[in-house]
């Protein structure tokens, strides 16, 4: 049987959801519950590997079994054996055929900004600006996203590793209410670090570092040694995968 899961979490504590050598990943948190419930070892699927820090509200992965339980039974098994910054949202039985990474058809994050006073209640949870930003300008450069790109300047992928850098932006939308500011964004597929890069460069749109035409440069000039803003992580949530 294969199950696909629907996860939520605090990546506050953990190196990433990939499973780590050296550290503790949220994968690893996953699969020493399941072992606890199946009583044998247990490997998951992953849809997205969020980065250290990098928060979740539906985080997907699926993983076989040869023993059928109940969904509801699963979901609230491993709730129970699991910490409580993490929490198992829905389990659902699918085709053996079902691949949680290769059958997405889009993905939308988000990326919190404090743009008020420091607010410690929001430390790992929001990026604390401590600039004066034209959010206008930031719009205006957020549209240059939009549609079908090659994306080799805003993340920290390799040509090795992935030849192929084209992705396509639906959506990139900025929202102020009050002190925060959210980023949302929503396309086909990421790369590594391409959604913070990408906010990293509207701040510094904002703050007056780069023009709309240096984005423009990057959208038409891939370049991996063009100098970029990595913003924290600790602002950005993975907020829903569409089958």
């Amino acid at each position: 049987m294969r199950y696909k899961v629907c996860c939520s979490y605090d990546g506050t504590g953990y190196a990433g959801f990939q499973s780590q050598i050296n550290a503790v990943g949220i994968q690893d948190v996953i699969e020493a519950a399941l072992k606890k419930l199946y009583l044998k070892d247990i490997r998951i699927t992953l849809a997205s590997r969020t980065d250290a820090g990098v928060h979740a509200y539906n985080q997907y992965f699926a993983y076989e079994t040869d023993k059928e339980l109940d969904p509801y039974r699963i979901k609230t098994a491993l709730n129970t054996f699991l910490p409580q910054d993490i929490h198992i949202n829905n389990v659902e039985k699918v085709s053996d055929d079902f691949h949680p990474r290769y059958f997405v058809k889009e993905k939308t994050y988000e990326y919190i900004i404090n743009l008020g006073e420091f607010n410690p209640l929001l430390i790992n949870r929001a990026y604390q600006c401590k600039y004066k930003i034209d959010i206008e300008k930031m719009k205006e450069a957020a549209k240059l996203f939009v549609g079908e790109h090659e994306f080799g300047s805003f993340n920290t992928s390799s040509y090795e590793d992935y030849p192929n850098q084209v992705r396509k932006i639906k959506s990139f939308k900025l929202s102020v209410k009050k002190d925060i500011l959210t980023i949302r964004v929503t396309g086909n597929g990421f790369l590594k670090n391409m959604v913070r890069i990408m906010v990293g460069t509207l701040i510094e749109v904002g703050r007056g570092k780069k023009t709309i035409a240096d984005v423009e440069e990057m959208m038409r000039v891939p370049n991996k040694s063009t100098k970029r803003y990595n913003i924290s992580p600790s602002g950005l949530y993975l907020i829903d995968i569409k089958y």
